[in-house]
């Protein structure tokens, strides 16, 4: 999709766009506590604790404590080093993230929009890009996840920017719809995608300037 018109603001997902998981954290702490593979992303996702977190009705520290407490449940009083091994691994930015969010903001304005729990603010500060946005909107200090409305209205409201003129960037299809349908532009990312081959599919984001 290269048809977007009149663009003053990209709302970007962190997740899966510009930021990864390889979960090693999380196999080594269960190999270091004979655990099986999975037990910790069934013992954390899907969970009321972790939409609480989400939510900002937990934090993100109560959160990974109920999952510390489920796993001891579960298997003899083991997991309380998995889940510190894992909350330790905070993933990877994506090759190329502050270039390409540097070139943005030379010709929009860029914020970030993420369906996450409170310590997303840390890690942004960890991999030097708490500045690298205009706006930063994590659901757990708003109170809401994607895909509802409000959220993005809500985003558009902060930037002052029509949402008719913010490009919404995701890879979560379930997500767009809901940034549709206060009437913003979207564009999927995909799993195969990188910054650089996104951003040559998409010139808006491309010119005046290139992105290596």
């Amino acid at each position: 999709m290269t048809g977007f018109e009149g663009i003053e603001a990209v709302l970007l997902d962190w997740d899966g766009v510009l930021h990864y998981w390889q979960g090693d954290g999380e196999r080594e702490g269960e190999q270091a506590e004979s655990l099986p593979a999975k037990a910790i992303a069934s013992a954390a996702y899907g969970t009321d604790a972790y939409e609480y977190a989400k939510l900002g009705i937990f934090t993100d520290a109560q959160w990974r404590a109920s999952v510390a407490e489920n796993l001891a449940r579960r298997f003899d009083g083991r997991g309380r080093e998995a889940v510190r091994m894992w909350s330790a691994d905070r993933g990877h930015l994506a090759d190329g993230a502050i270039e390409f969010l540097a070139q943005l903001r030379e010709r929009f304005v860029v914020a970030l929009l993420s369906d996450s729990t409170d310590i997303l603010v840390a890690d942004l500060e960890r991999f030097g890009v708490d500045t690298a946005f205009d706006h930063i909107f994590v659901s757990a200090r708003a109170g809401m996840t994607k895909p509802a409305p409000a959220l993005y209205q809500h985003a558009a409201t902060a930037m002052s920017v029509p949402p008719a003129r913010i490009l919404v960037v995701d890879d979560l299809l379930v997500n767009l719809p809901g940034a549709r349908s206060v009437g913003m532009q979207v564009a999927h990312f995909s799993p195969q995608s990188s910054l650089s081959s996104f951003v040559h599919e998409h010139p808006i984001l491309e010119e005046p300037c290139s992105f290596g």
